[in-house]
C-alpha cells in the first residue's frame, strides 16, 4: 500500500474499532450516533471510506502462486511471504 492508502487506513481502523464497540453495546441497548463536521474536516469520511475500500481490495486480490509448487501435495493457493525482491516481506 502506498502512503495515501496508509493514511486513509488509520482513520478507517479507528472507525472500525468504534463501530465494533457500538455494535457490542447496540446488541444489548441499541445505539445512536450523530456528528457534524466543519467543511475542512468533512473530508474525513472520504478518507475512512477509501481506507475501508482499499483494505477490502487488497484482501480480495488473488493470492500469488509459489513458483516451485507441484500439483500433487503442494499448497498452490498459499501466498508466498517473499516480497518483490525475493528477499523477505514486501
Amino acid at each position: 500500500m502506498n502512503l495515501f492508502d496508509k493514511i486513509c487506513s488509520v482513520p478507517a481502523f479507528i472507525l472500525g474499532i468504534i463501530f465494533l464497540f457500538l455494535g457490542v453495546l447496540g446488541l444489548f441497548k441499541g445505539c445512536h450516533a450523530n456528528f457534524t463536521l466543519p467543511p475542512i474536516l468533512g473530508i474525513i469520511p472520504a478518507l475512512v471510506g477509501w481506507g475501508i475500500i482499499r483494505a477490502v481490495w487488497v484482501a480480495w486480490k488473488k493470492p500469488a502462486i509459489r513458483s516451485g509448487a507441484t500439483s500433487l501435495g503442494e499448497n498452490n493457493h498459499v501466498q508466498s511471504f517473499e516480497g518483490p525482491t525475493g528477499r523477505g516481506p514486501a
